[in-house]
């Protein structure tokens, strides 16, 4: 035989022998039979090569000043874990069509920052990495259980919380005391009592933003069950009427004494300060005025007093199925949830941190100064649990009646009763 037909016959043969052969890997090594069924299980469990890494890639949506912060952190972090990262920041308008559209192709980044409601609905889909199996799933179980379970889904762990940023009723203690009141109003009887004490002011009795539908329903959430849209969706007009009577007489007297706003209000702002007994906001817009929570404790005339209403925004970081750096994104996230940048990120981004034992800490500080109404109880009740939002149309539909409502266009009754046609008609 000719050797030129000798050659080929034999590169012929070794091709052969490199398809057919399951443990054979093309770069001409055995593969590790036991690290392939791991890999089956939970795949990108380990990181490339170590000089074929490439940065891990972190995708978040924030405003300028709160990234300006999260950068310097997130790099902090990233240098001390030894992991190069690259950040990107998404306009909040265009966050999730973006996410959407890479994810399908599988180009989204190896981490991201995602609303907690999102997690489970993008685990469903297959588009997350289950991070237990990661070296997270050591550290699990230390953060707020309320918040991690949201980030369950049969039987594993799509996602570490991060922070959360509650809703609260906020006022001066000066301003209460005024009212008539030795505390913030804790049910209806004394919601009526300071009703009954705004005849001859010509102050307001609450503000509120006007386009955030979510704080409206966590304030809503004080009158009962059948008055705020996330509780109404398996209630019937009947039962509304009827069983929370009193709560809309109370919401009718209240409405007159509404100031709705454009933003959400905070302790710096003139509202608060001269022309509204109370507000409803997000908790970091209290700690924009740190020095209003932490000066002069022991001046009952200059405390900010709040309660909570409903923690509903939540952020948690998830790892894509599409990454390659599984490894090190786990080792970063670690960095982030440890106890030293969860307090860096609370005193500087005013979010509270998810981990347990920190909030436990942060939230004895706040009690200890007698400003927290409540001790360390977050998340006061189920319903303020409950996500407001199933869909894009439905959220401007709530918003809608939530803000006719708070302009005094409808009454109380008639936003209830607009509410549950909204549910009735999306069923």
């Amino acid at each position: 035989m000719k050797r030129r037909h000798q050659v080929v016959l034999f590169a012929v043969l070794l091709l052969s022998l490199t398809i057919l052969s399951p443990s054979f890997d093309f770069r001409g090594t055995p593969q590790n039979q036991e690290g392939d069924q791991e890999n089956s299980t939970f795949p990108n469990t380990s990181s490339r090569n170590e000089n074929q890494q490439v940065p891990v890639e972190i995708v978040v949506s924030m405003s300028e000043k709160e990234f300006q912060v999260f950068s310097k952190i997130a790099n902090q972090v990233a240098e001390a874990r030894m992991v190069e990262i690259d950040l990107r920041n998404l306009e909040t308008d265009t966050y999730k069509n973006v996410l959407e559209d890479e994810l399908a192709v599988g180009d989204s980044g190896d981490i991201i920052l995602l609303d907690s409601t999102e997690v489970q609905g993008y685990a469903k889909r297959g588009h997350l990495y289950p991070l237990n199996a990661t070296t997270l799933s050591k550290t699990l179980g230390e953060s707020v259980s309320r918040l991690r379970e949201k980030t369950e889904w049969n039987g594993y762990q799509w996602a570490m919380p991060f922070d959360f940023d509650p809703y609260v009723l906020a006022s001066r203690s000066d301003a209460v005391a005024e009212a008539g009141l030795e505390r913030l109003p804790q049910n209806l009887d004394e919601w009526t009592k300071l009703l009954n004490q705004m005849g001859e002011r010509t102050r307001e009795m609450l503000t509120i933003n006007i386009n955030d539908p979510c704080a409206a329903d966590a304030w809503l959430n004080e009158f009962g069950p059948g008055v705020a849209p996330s509780a109404l969706k398996n209630t019937t007009e009947a039962s509304t009427t009827g069983g929370y009577e009193q709560a809309l007489q109370v919401l009718n007297r209240i409405q007159p004494y509404i100031k709705p706003l454009n933003a959400d209000p905070g302790v710096n702002d003139t509202v608060m300060q001269e022309q509204s007994i109370l507000i409803v906001t997000r908790f970091s817009q209290l700690l924009e005025g740190d020095q209003m929570l932490n000066e002069d404790k022991g001046s009952p005339t200059n405390q900010i007093m709040f309660k909570p209403l409903a923690a509903i925004k939540s952020r948690s970081f998830v790892i894509t199925s599409g990454s390659h750096e599984a490894e090190q994104a786990s080792r970063w996230i670690e960095g982030m949830i440890s106890a030293s940048t969860q307090s860096d990120w609370y005193q500087q981004a005013h979010h509270l941190p998810a981990k347990q034992q920190q909030l436990n800490l942060e939230s004895q500080k706040l009690t200890d100064g007698r400003q927290m109404i409540g001790g360390q109880e977050w998340f006061v009740s189920e319903t303020s649990e409950k996500d407001v939002i199933e869909s894009p149309m439905q959220l401007l539909q709530y918003k809608k009646k939530i803000q006719q409502f708070l302009q005094g266009e409808i009454s109380a009754n008639q936003y209830v009763s607009g509410i549950l046609q909204i549910h009735h008609s999306s069923k």
